[in-house]
């Protein structure tokens, strides 16, 4: 029972992170637009998120009559369980012994199969706009993933270990970001691309496909889309933190700041990375597909590759 009611705790608390992620981006789009943002619904806008998901779970559900209904509605299902899926391997998790001694290996796994639920919403839509965005997400998860891979595996060769927490150890003795120096910001650039994140949002791309793969949804089904792509930036902003910038310990050695102290800095660490991805988005236009999908086979998969090799020799 105790581990029941700790798991709906972390989850109800990573859809309250999802609501307020959305808050915080459209205050600072509106910050960096020269606008005020949200501000009529509660204090300074604070309730704004529970109103946007009260009118859209209200709304009526509506399923093309050209549709394949069944897929129509295990599509976005699909999408919010994998990111749920995708949470159980963090450390909040861990306390309720839901934890794998391969955590690097589940997450890698479980990343990789991520984008069927986008092919799986643009298929059974039987909308050419769909279908095009999910064609595209598709070929850029192949591509960007390749070059992932090799980032994510760098800083669990550094520590010997596919365990989190031997990776997380490993920062007390010194940032992975100073030692990865080169490293990070490909990954904070695979990570847009990973998770179609402007200027690579390409899969919804409004100009071209008219919000792309998810086009035909409303309701409750593009809210479960909307919290799945959210949950999953979260996710993957907590695993820059670990991986790349000291997760929680790099308080290690200060003291009576112990478990909370380096829980905080956890979750500054993922708040640095989020707030990054959201500058991104203000900062950026969006990029020419053709651009993205030659940029990384072409020039920066080779040169990651000798990389690699060479990393590994040193290692």
């Amino acid at each position: 029972m105790v581990v029941v009611f700790w798991s709906v705790s972390f989850y109800a608390l990573v859809l309250l992170s999802v609501a307020y992620l959305t808050l915080f981006e459209r205050k600072i789009l509106a910050a960096s637009q020269g606008r005020k943002g949200p501000e009529m619904v509660g204090w300074f806008g604070i309730l704004q998120p529970f109103a946007d998901g009260i009118k859209l779970f209200s709304k009526e559900y509506f399923t093309p009559r050209v549709s394949n209904p069944i897929l129509f509605f295990l599509g976005p299902c699909f999408m919010l369980f994998h990111s749920f899926v995708l949470w159980s391997c963090s450390s909040g998790i861990w306390e309720c012994g839901v934890y794998f001694f391969w955590g690097g290996l589940y997450v890698l796994s479980v990343l990789s199969v991520g984008v069927y639920g986008v092919v799986l919403c643009g298929w059974s839509s039987n909308s050419k706009y769909a279908m095009f965005g999910a064609v595209r997400a598709l070929a850029q998860v192949i591509s960007y993933e390749v070059m992932l891979v090799f980032l994510y595996l760098g800083p669990f060769f550094m520590c010997g270990s596919l365990d989190f927490v031997d990776v997380d150890s490993f920062q007390a003795r010194g940032s992975n970001g100073g030692i990865l120096f080169l490293a990070f910001p490909w990954w904070v650039f695979c990570v847009l691309a990973e998770s179609n994140r402007a200027p690579f949002d390409f899969v919804e791309g409004e100009s071209e496909l008219v919000s792309g793969f998810n086009v035909e949804y409303g309701s409750g089904g593009f809210a479960m889309i909307f919290i799945a792509e959210y949950a999953s930036v979260i996710f993957l902003s907590s695993l820059t933190g670990v991986l790349f910038l000291g997760g929680g310990n790099i308080l290690g050695g200060m003291g009576g700041l112990g478990f909370l102290g380096g829980g905080l800095m956890s979750s500054f660490m993922s708040f640095l990375v989020v707030l990054l991805i959201v500058l991104c988005r203000s900062s950026f236009p969006r990029y020419r597909y053709d651009m993205l999908m030659g940029f990384v086979w072409r020039r920066v998969l080779p040169v990651l590759m000798g990389a690699f090799a060479l990393f590994i020799i040193l290692v």
